[in-house]
């Protein structure tokens, strides 16, 4: 089990991935859901702080010459412009909750980054995000496989 547990938390800090998969895989391979759960939000949340670390040092000196890496950015800032115009620093939290692909914890740290949001408040804002994110992915992933289980 703490096998399963482990690749959970791997998956979960795997950027695309994250825990939107990761829960569910978790599930699908016999760990009890909670312990899904709280594998990919504990591996999530440890990515807040690297993320933005990552983005204050080597963004201005490195990834910003990488034409990838500021199409990327500019992809996420666009998608999450609303959230933030409309709500501030809560629409990170709101757009990181959102349990589809793509906004996960670190297009949220890269929302909240290039709007120059408060980093505190934002760090908050994206924990919430991440757990409501997370309930919502285990709700559904457990339904969904138990009507598998059902029919199968």
């Amino acid at each position: 089990m703490l096998i399963r547990f482990i690749h959970v938390m791997v998956l979960s800090i795997v950027p695309w991935v994250e825990l939107r998969l990761a829960i569910p895989y978790g599930i699908t391979k016999g760990l009890p859901p909670a312990a899904a759960f709280g594998a990919a939000v504990l591996a999530s949340w440890a990515m807040i702080l690297p993320a933005f670390l990552g983005l204050d040092l080597f963004y201005g000196r490195f990834l910003s010459r990488s034409p990838l890496v500021r199409r990327l950015i500019q992809e996420v800032r666009h998608r999450g412009r609303k959230y933030v115009e409309r709500w501030g620093v809560v629409g990170v939290g709101i757009y990181v909750s959102l349990p589809v692909p793509g906004p996960g914890v670190y297009s949220g740290a890269v929302l909240a980054w290039t709007f120059g949001l408060p980093r505190r408040q934002a760090i908050v804002a994206l924990a919430v995000g991440v757990l409501v994110s997370a309930f919502l992915v285990t709700l559904i992933s457990t339904g969904l496989i138990a009507v598998i289980r059902r029919f199968v």
